[in-house]
């Protein structure tokens, strides 16, 4: 990946990171953008942690953060709904598709012949998560207030971050 690339990666996480730490979440939200932070530098510039574990580490708080988001029973029997607010879905999508780029370079030094399905359909996944935060960001402009400023900002972080990731297979593709 080249160094736009993972430039943009980077600032997409750092905003991010920015816009959870400047809201009221709780500290797993938090925590988890900060990871988000962390594997984003070492894809770019150390390569300290293998791309597996990354990959792992990711997908599994992309899945807890979508686990909480579940419709399902209380322990009294009363029903819980989801809130119907987008935000938090793009939120744990972003992790798991963040985390699926790492198994990108992994699946390529190993198995290069038969990666274009997966290559296609990460990349396919990368632009689907990067519209759906377009329109996302649409949607909180439109909205008064502060606070839907920064859920803007989050998501535009998130879809840059996103779309830099997808960047060189599209660039492949059309080459």
């Amino acid at each position: 990946m080249n160094e736009f690339a993972h430039g943009a990666m980077i600032v997409g996480a750092l905003a991010g990171a920015g816009c959870v730490a400047s809201t009221r979440r709780t500290a797993p939200e938090f925590s988890a953008s900060v990871i988000m932070v962390v594997a984003m530098v070492d894809m770019a510039a150390t390569r300290l942690v293998p791309p597996l574990a990354w990959t792992l580490a990711l997908v599994g708080i992309g899945v807890a953060l979508g686990a909480r988001l579940r419709s399902g029973r209380a322990a009294h029997g009363a029903r819980i709904r989801a809130s119907g607010d987008p935000r938090p879905l793009h939120r744990a999508l972003a992790f798991i598709v963040g985390g699926w780029a790492f198994a990108m370079p992994a699946a390529a030094e190993s198995a290069a012949p038969h990666l274009h399905g997966g290559g296609g359909a990460f990349v396919a996944a990368a632009l689907a998560m990067t519209v759906f935060g377009g329109w996302l960001v649409v949607r909180e402009l439109r909205t008064d207030g502060r606070r839907r400023l920064r859920h803007a900002a989050e998501a535009a972080s998130t879809s840059l971050m996103l779309a830099a990731m997808a960047a060189p297979g599209v660039v492949a593709a059309l080459a």
